[in-house]
């Protein structure tokens, strides 16, 4: 039996010499990050006034949403979170010299979630939201690359330190998405749970039925159902069924402010914006990224057919998700951890093809780098990268599959 690719990609490596990113050098940036991080964040607050920055936005950001809405549903009025002058008035509560306002656009899911966020003061909430949600977030990843340094490394991701500094839910998607991987071979019925609670933030998870279908997943497809429908109907008895026709009846306006160029285009990493950002109208761009998603789709269920490894095929599932949806945020991108991991883990492992180690270290900087190059430059590069790490996600898979199957 000969030996795999990836074990010929190895030992071409080894014999051409150390790569120039080490261990110590990885260790080393990781740690000046955090550094870096740590002053900006007391930067952050120290310049800041009445708990609004040198910007005019609030401390914690998007985090005001989160516990506005939290407010409102304790209050028994859900539905007011999508009344642009309801929640404006308890933003203001929560932070009264901030002149902003955050809208709420998610469906009655994430109210559950968040439900109990507005018994803490404002700013006791966003921390314990934050730090908690990191803490399960770094527990996921550590899991997939089991060494000391990578809770260093994650620490250091950018996209940790976006999601932190605004307060989102990226901490969360991340860590039901990567528990549900985890899970998926011992415990399917657990992972059909996490899926299914991955369904409050939906865009995100648009790939996974397919996934589990490709995988025959029968049982954590059958939890990941019910789930669904349990938590949309747990929504439905704390709220009302007007909240999602709230819901519903707000897309059209998210659509709006997507397609006019309302929301920060520089901060959404998906090739529809990227597109726009070029100039391509609407209808095309929409096209465009149609195709790249059929594409993505054709990939994932050749992979999630084959022998490959489950952890690759999660690379693979994770990858993709952040590549469908025409909407999501630089914040979204702490989800890039765990295909990262995955992949730095194998490399170890089975050894490395070229340039494989620069993509997860353009990946690992995307959630900063390309929100800059996009605004300044007008160079959108996150989608390349994005498809980049795919692509590497997928090449991996496909060749243990060759390797299992000779």
């Amino acid at each position: 039996m000969g030996s795999s690719p990836l074990q010929a990609a190895a030992t071409a490596a080894a014999e051409a010499g150390a790569h120039w990113l080490t261990r110590d050098r990885v260790l080393g940036y990781a740690r000046i990050f955090v550094a870096i991080y740590l002053i900006a964040a007391i930067g952050w607050v120290a310049l800041s006034a009445d708990m609004v920055d040198t910007k005019g936005k609030p401390l914690g950001y998007d985090f005001i949403t989160f516990w506005a809405a939290s407010l409102l549903a304790l209050g028994g009025e859900a539905v007011a979170s999508f009344d642009m002058a309801r929640i404006a008035a308890v933003e203001h509560m929560a932070v009264p010299a901030s002149e902003d306002i955050f809208l709420w656009h998610y469906p009655p899911t994430f109210h559950l979630v968040v439900l109990p966020l507005a018994l803490l003061p404002y700013v006791a909430s966003y921390a314990a939201w934050t730090l908690g949600t990191f803490a399960a977030n770094a527990a996921v990843v550590r899991r997939f690359a089991p060494r000391a340094e990578t809770l260093w490394v994650f620490a250091a991701f950018p996209g940790v330190f976006i999601n932190g500094f605004h307060g989102q839910n990226g901490f969360l998607t991340a860590t039901l998405f990567g528990a549900a991987l985890l899970q998926l071979e011992k415990r399917p019925l657990a992972a059909g749970v996490f899926f299914g609670l991955l369904s409050c933030k939906p865009q995100l998870g648009l790939l996974v039925p397919i996934a589990l279908l490709c995988g025959g997943q029968w049982k954590a497809m059958f939890a990941a159902a019910a789930t669904t429908l349990a938590f949309a109907g747990l929504s439905v008895a704390a709220f009302g069924i007007e909240t999602w026709a709230a819901f519903w009846g707000n897309a059209p306006l998210v659509q709006l402010l997507l397609d006019a160029g309302t929301l920060p285009w520089a901060k959404i990493p998906s090739l529809y914006i990227a597109l726009r950002m070029l100039g391509v109208p609407v209808l095309p761009a929409y096209l465009l990224h149609g195709v790249l998603v059929l594409a993505v789709v054709v990939a994932l269920v050749l992979v999630w057919r084959s022998a490959a490894p489950l952890r690759l095929k999660g690379a693979v599932l994770v990858a993709g998700a952040v590549l469908v949806p025409p909407y999501l945020f630089d914040y979204d991108l702490v989800l890039l951890a765990i295909p990262i991991a995955i992949l730095a883990w194998h490399g170890l492992e089975r050894g490395w093809h070229t340039y494989e180690r620069e993509i997860l270290v353009a990946a690992w900087l995307t959630p900063m780098v390309a929100p800059s190059l996009a605004e300044f430059a007008g160079a959108p590069v996150a989608v390349l990268i994005l498809v980049a790490l795919f692509a590497v996600a997928m090449r991996n898979a496909l060749a243990e599959n060759a390797a299992a199957r000779n």
